[in-house]
């Protein structure tokens, strides 16, 4: 007898033996109750009702002792049930986030110390990689939660994805680059000049070799996961950083401060950063909490993408 049976045997009580209202009360069918009433009774051998002319009309002496224990028990229990649901009120725990140095340090610089100075006991431990190493890291389990790039690789039927924003790869050059002038480019224009991108342990770096020449991939002069740093080696040089973009508002005055310009390709790699957990029957509270506020930062309060330079430039 478990704790559901001891809660069927409560409401036939309460019910005043009265199965059909009983099994209403539960949810439950008057043939299920009957089937559990008539189990129990078999397999421990004895009668937990009197009845007459076959009808229960009331407990039987050992089902009075039974009766007065699981009303006890159900006590305790339902107890046990109030203390876990005030824990789980508490948003606490260690959360493992894994996301490109890049778009943490874009993007969350000041979400997530704002996020863990108002939720103390909520602990986000940042792990930086590339996503492709990031995305290994969570089938291995060591990541709660990543921020991978699209497309995943990974089954929907087991992963969550949710779009974070939509972006594209784009060309970092000095404005005086022989380049600038051009207003759209092709992959053809790197044939005649160096350039850099993330290592290999990016998408990114995989997805540009797919669209340029055997003569364009020699001049790939170094990789690197620094966004920032690369950015500044475009300046004043022939250097062409090939990243993705952050031309939106917040990001242009940093651009100019730099003294660099973006180019778009004429057939763009589409970056679109996704946040992705495992599938689970249930999640943590902190899981939760976590998940939904990272989610939050990133849409406004009609549902749709802050962040959306497929659809707007600017």
């Amino acid at each position: 007898m478990d704790i559901i049976h001891l809660k069927y045997l409560l409401e036939i009580v309460n019910q005043d033996f009265n199965l059909t209202a009983a099994a209403q009360s539960l949810f439950i069918s008057q043939s299920a109750l009957s089937q559990f009433i008539k189990k129990f009774e078999k397999q421990q051998g004895f009668d937990l009702f009197q009845r007459k002319n076959g009808r229960i009309v009331g407990l039987s002496s050992a089902g009075k002792n039974v009766y007065a224990k699981a009303i006890e028990i159900v006590d305790v229990y339902q107890n046990l049930e109030n203390v876990i649901e005030r824990e789980s009120q508490i948003k606490k725990g260690l959360i493992k986030l894994g996301g490109h140095p890049t778009f943490l340090r874009l993007f969350f610089t000041k979400f997530l110390p704002k996020f863990m100075i108002e939720n103390p006991k909520a602990y986000v431990e940042i792990i930086e990689a590339g996503s492709l190493e990031l995305r290994q890291l969570l089938l291995d389990e060591v990541l709660d939660i990543a921020i991978l790039t699209h497309p995943t690789g990974l089954n929907e039927e087991n992963f969550e994805q949710y779009q974070l924003m939509r972006t594209e790869a784009v060309a970092f050059m000095d404005p005086k680059h022989p380049l600038a002038e051009k207003r759209i480019l092709s992959w053809s224009d790197l044939e005649a000049f160096p350039y850099i991108t993330y290592t290999e342990k990016d998408t990114l770096n995989h997805s540009i070799a797919s669209k340029v020449s055997e003569t364009a991939k020699k001049n790939l002069l170094f990789t690197s996961g620094s966004w920032d740093y690369m950015i500044e080696c475009a300046v004043n040089s022939e250097i062409i950083a090939i990243l993705p973009t952050a031309y939106f508002g917040m990001f242009k005055k940093r651009l100019n401060h730099i003294g660099v310009i973006e180019k778009r390709f004429n057939d763009p790699i589409p970056y679109i950063p996704m946040l992705v957990r495992p599938r689970k029957e249930r999640y943590t509270s902190v899981e939760s909490f976590v998940f939904e506020n990272v989610l939050d930062n990133f849409y406004d309060e009609k549902n749709m993408l802050k962040y959306n330079f497929l659809d707007n430039e600017d």
